[in-house]
């Protein structure tokens, strides 16, 4: 009996120190775990993750201020267009009265010299003003058709290379680098 219990006894111990074991185990590897845990490094990654995120806020910021700028630039640059169309229309009517002085004989006497050489120059301040505002008039005849900025108004049977404008009906303008209006032309087919 003696026996049994001190077997009994030592059987108990036994499993009461392979449970210690086993738990001390477990919390050496809790402890590991807590290890790879380190609050340090869990605050330098939030660090680094907070800091892309300025970084691409700033960066997204920064994008967006230049195409307001852009938009801004654009606005003042191309604003007065309306207004231009309207001041070409009253340019093309002076510049048909001016052609219709210029090319008529009763006009080409001494009277009349003071008039044309004040035309002249009312032509040339008014060119020199769009130039000043960023309106120029698109070179057309002899040049190849472009649908971007020429509207073709008819056809004329000629001798050169078929697509040629051959005859500017109404001048064209850009505002800057934009269409103000297109040109009106003639353009030669083949006869």
């Amino acid at each position: 009996m003696k026996n049994e219990n001190l077997e009994n006894k030592f059987e108990d111990f036994r499993e009461n120190i392979i449970e210690t074991s086993k738990t001390s185990n477990e919390e050496v590897k809790e402890s590991n775990n807590n290890v790879e845990k380190d609050p340090i490094k869990d605050l330098e990654e939030k660090v680094k993750e907070l800091n892309d995120k300025l970084l691409r806020s700033l960066a997204e910021n920064q994008n967006l201020r230049k195409i307001h700028d852009k938009e801004k630039e654009d606005l003042l640059k191309y604003s007065s267009s309306n207004f231009a169309r309207e001041v070409l229309n009253i340019a093309d009517n002076l510049e048909r009265a001016f052609d219709l002085l210029k090319k008529n004989s009763e006009f080409n006497n001494d009277k009349f010299k003071d008039v044309k050489v004040g035309i002249e120059l009312i032509e040339k301040e008014l060119i020199n003003s769009f130039e000043r505002n960023g309106i120029k008039s698109i070179e057309s005849v002899g040049k190849k058709f472009d649908p971007n900025y020429h509207q073709a108004l008819n056809e004329v049977e000629s001798d050169k290379e078929e697509g040629t404008i051959v005859d500017e009906i109404q001048k064209g303008y850009m505002l800057y680098d934009r269409l103000l209006r297109p040109a009106m032309v003639s353009i030669s087919k083949k006869k």
